[in-house]
């Protein structure tokens, strides 16, 4: 799995908060991915920051 975080970010922190081992905030002040792919041990996590995202801004992409 692969993630992206897309411009409509508005830099909330709630992704770095829910999953702080998988995001850091960037000099923007927006959400960036410490991974493009996921390690299988914070697959949990990065579904739940996507989840919980109030912009939706946090995208998963499966393997094709």
């Amino acid at each position: 799995m692969r993630v992206i975080v897309d411009e409509c970010c508005s830099g909330c922190g709630l992704c770095a908060s829910i999953c702080p081992d998988a995001f850091d905030v960037g000099e923007s002040g927006k959400a960036v991915p410490r991974h493009k792919t996921i390690p299988e041990y914070f697959q949990l996590e990065y579904e739940s920051a996507a989840r919980n995202c109030p912009e939706q801004a946090i995208k998963i992409f499966s393997r094709v």
